[in-house]
């Protein structure tokens, strides 16, 4: 056979058998896998209802807020009786007096002491009794209280003074006190009252102790 008889059939057959076993030989390479994206939803359009208008929680200011009258326009006035008007002149006017005080009753050794003049009286040491200016040595006050002042002339702011006369023995007590002058009787019970708890160192004559008479006291009442 021709040698090239021979060449064409093996290159035949080399292409058959190349065409045969092509798919073993060359497999054929992954195709492209599409990947399909999500298709975004449609979207619908939808009209919201209308909001209500939030309320206003502002605070006016004090100076704005303002009552509303009511309207008094349709409402008669009520008919009134005829009545005597008084007539007051201008002088006229009432004082209120302040109410007295509570009636509390008689103090505790409260001393009531009759009025008059007790020094010419009878007394057992009537005899050994010194007039001051006889004495080598006068009494003097070792203890003494203040008259109360009466409530019914300080309420009134009145003023006023009284002398009382009286005898200390010789002991240093006060006897028979009795009023000499006063500018206002009011005053004298409380005068009266205090001068008997009064306590005097008595008065010296001959180095001892004697009573002495026709002693006095201002007691001088006055408002502060």
């Amino acid at each position: 056979m021709r040698i090239d008889l021979i060449l064409g059939i093996l290159l035949a057959a080399a292409i058959h058998a190349g065409v045969a076993f092509a798919d073993k030989l060359f497999p054929p390479s992954a195709a492209p896998v599409a990947i399909a994206e999500d298709a975004a939803p449609p979207t619908i359009a939808i009209n919201a209802p209308p909001l209500e208008p939030e309320p206003d929680d502002t605070v006016p200011p004090p100076d704005a807020i303002q009552e509303q009258a009511p309207d008094l326009t349709d409402l008669a006035p009520p008919m009134q009786a005829d009545t005597p008007t008084p007539v007051i002149t201008p002088t006229a006017f009432i004082q209120r007096l302040q109410p007295p005080p509570p009636n509390l009753g008689n103090p505790v050794a409260a001393v009531t002491i009759p009025k008059g003049n007790f020094a010419a009286t009878g007394n057992k040491n009537i005899a050994a009794m010194f007039d001051l200016a006889s004495l080598d040595q006068k009494p003097v006050p070792t203890f003494h209280v203040n008259p109360v002042y009466p409530y019914e002339m300080r309420r009134a702011r009145i003023s006023g003074q009284v002398v009382i006369g009286f005898i200390v023995d010789n002991h240093g007590n006060v006897l028979n006190p009795y009023v000499i002058r006063s500018t206002n009787a009011t005053f004298e019970p409380d005068a009266l009252r205090a001068i008997v708890k009064w306590r005097f160192k008595p008065g010296r004559k001959s180095g001892r102790d004697v009573t002495t008479r026709n002693v006095q006291q201002l007691f001088n009442f006055k408002l502060n």
